[in-house]
């Protein structure tokens, strides 16, 4: 991972924000598997499920249990939307 913190990041639900500001990754869950989104990811949109782990420093993290939700990912911005209802 490089030395500075290039993803900004936004988690909220319908009520709150969970989390935004800076981080290196992002892991969590979708239907394939386990992935990562890195600095200069390519743009794309998940849904996902069980959790998103975000790595604010290359050994810390911070970890947010989710039902299930959407993740979009534009130009090293990255949107997470969690536990709505289908």
């Amino acid at each position: 991972m490089s030395k500075t913190s290039n993803l900004t990041i936004i988690v909220r639900n319908k009520d709150k924000i969970l989390y935004n500001g800076q981080a290196y990754a992002v892991s969590s869950v979708n239907d394939k598997g386990p992935f990562d989104i890195l600095s200069e990811h390519e743009n794309f949109i998940t849904l996902i499920k069980n959790k998103i782990i975000i790595y604010t420093t290359p050994k810390e993290k911070k970890e947010i249990q989710i039902d299930n939700g959407i993740v979009k990912v534009y130009e090293d911005k990255i949107q997470i939307y969690v536990n709505f209802k289908v």
